[in-house]
């Protein structure tokens, strides 16, 4: 008599089997296709990864890999990294604007009696209020002049991440800055 455990665990290794045969055949050309669309390996690995997490969901045991795989996979790289794209620039705009509207901000309440070394001052003494993770990437970002990319290589954290924290950091050390000056 067979055993339906047994049976099971078969079709689970035959779509191990198959998936890792999908993956060492295509992964190599699909990441390099992935890093010309988005000039940045780490956020190409994301895409591919994207990509065979889908195919993962809907393999079944006999799915064949031919032409119509191969291509089936490729634009889903392709959709992943555009949409990774448009991701990227809403992000950019978004602190673009943020950045622009509190220099707005900062030079319409500028207090004149603080010279610009003084509110630098300020605002590494106003540190103490923000999490480690985001004085880590505020320092990062600052003293150091590192990219989103770089601040998350050093971190751990993805790019996405890292701008959330920065804009959180931002709001926080705005706020605190204008309460050392007296302006709330």
């Amino acid at each position: 008599m067979d055993n339906p455990n047994h049976s099971t665990a078969d079709a689970a290794k035959r779509r191990r089997c198959g998936m890792e045969a999908v993956i060492d055949t295509y992964q190599s050309p699909l990441l390099r296709y992935a890093a010309r669309l988005l000039n940045n390996s780490t956020l190409a690995q994301d895409a591919v990864q994207n990509a065979f997490i889908k195919l993962f969901r809907q393999w079944k045991p006999d799915t064949h890999t031919d032409a119509r795989l191969k291509s089936w996979l490729f634009r889903v790289v392709h959709n992943e990294a555009v949409d990774i794209i448009r991701a990227e620039e809403r992000r950019r705009k978004h602190h673009e604007g943020h950045a622009a509207l509190q220099m707005q901000n900062g030079m319409a309440g500028c207090s004149q009696k603080y010279a610009p070394d003084e509110r630098v001052e300020i605002v590494l003494r106003s540190l103490g209020v923000l999490p480690p993770a985001q004085q880590q990437v505020v320092l990062l970002r600052m003293q150091q002049g590192m990219s989103y990319e770089e601040i998350g290589a050093v971190t751990g954290k993805s790019i996405g991440y890292v701008g959330n924290l920065l804009h959180k950091a931002v709001h926080k050390l705005s706020g605190q800055v204008r309460k050392i000056e007296g302006g709330v």
